[in-house]
């Protein structure tokens, strides 16, 4: 019997250094394909995480560790020091991931406290890199933005052979202004499509390998935590001031808020999806004209927005529901 034990014991033993090694061989990879980086970021730390589901914290993050550690050595002595960054963030997230499934923190406050945390790595790291004159650098990274857009506008121009109408080229001049303004808000937005792209990754990968995800709800059921209107509500009044630094915050500030909310219209939007047995054609359709008309993404900002107050999903249970004792 002792026996039996014994191999149990070495057989899930085995299963954990391989499980551990396939997070190792995820987060490392993206670093030796930069040209692939830009993608796999999106969700190749989730899935690591994914793999993380065994032992104890302390255990799994003294894994990520001593992993970030030995591999930053190496890519440092071999002056890859962009491959240790792209390391430290890969590593940064897989473990709030490990942590909040741990802990039992529901999908959307993942997202919230993950989006935080990547935000907050990266300005250490800018304000290092920078020797922390961080309106210098942001300066610097708007210049070279406009350049690279402005690149783009006279290689199209070129391209077609003949000058753009006015009308054309105020457009042009609006959405680089429109650049301009929105440059943090445009930076942050993609921290939170980050850590959403990842925390589904875990929770697919988590549900593939037929393991517990200790982050739910399902998509269709997420709902943002209430006090995040009250960010909506305050940024909103900054937006309206009249002068200094305020109205460019609270227009980016919504800009980021409003992020949250389009996550939580399209999780209410699949719930109806599901419940409503939509065919998946029909779906598909809806989300391609989402795509195309920039309307359909302020409304279905506006859905989410407008759950916390009317909670959409509770209605239709309760009209269906309704409708099936009419019936009976």
């Amino acid at each position: 019997m002792n026996s039996h034990i014994s191999k149990g014991n070495g057989k899930a033993q085995r299963g954990l250094y391989k499980d551990y090694a396939v997070a190792a061989g995820a987060l490392v990879a993206p670093c030796l394909m930069p040209e692939l980086n830009s993608v796999l970021q999106f969700f190749i730390p989730g899935a690591a995480a994914a793999y993380l589901d065994n032992g104890s914290l302390q255990k799994r993050l003294f894994f990520l560790l001593a992993l970030y550690v030995l591999i930053s050595v190496a890519f440092f002595s071999a002056g890859m020091v962009a491959s240790a960054l792209i390391l430290a963030q890969a590593v940064v997230i897989c473990g709030v991931i490990v942590i909040s499934a741990f802990r039992g923190v529901d999908a959307p406050k993942n997202v919230i406290i993950l989006s935080i945390t990547i935000f907050l790595m990266s300005m250490v790291v800018v304000g290092m890199s920078s020797g922390w004159k961080m309106h210098e650098l942001y300066t610097q990274m708007v210049t070279a933005m406009t350049k690279e857009y402005d690149k783009a506008v006279e290689l199209y121009k070129k391209s077609s052979g003949t000058s753009m109408p006015p009308q054309l080229d105020q457009l042009v001049a609006n959405v680089k202004a429109t650049l301009v303004a929105y440059f943090p808000g445009i930076i942050c937005s993609f921290f939170v499509f980050l850590s959403f792209t990842n925390t589904l990754a875990f929770m697919r990968i988590s549900m593939l390998r037929g393991r517990g995800t200790g982050l739910m709800p399902e998509f269709n059921e997420w709902r943002m935590p209430g006090w995040l209107v009250w960010f909506f509500i305050v940024f909103g009044f900054m937006a309206l001031m009249p002068d200094g630094p305020w109205p460019a915050i609270g227009r980016n500030g919504i800009l980021v808020v409003c992020i949250f909310y389009l996550i939580q219209g399209f999780s209410v939007m699949q719930f109806f999806f599901k419940v409503m047995q939509t065919p998946i054609y029909v779906r598909y359709l809806v989300y391609a004209l989402i795509g195309i008309q920039w309307y359909g993404l302020l409304l279905v900002v506006f859905t989410g927005l407008m759950d916390y107050w009317f909670d959409f999903r509770k209605r239709l249970i309760d009209r269906l529901k309704s409708s099936e004792d009419n019936e009976e």
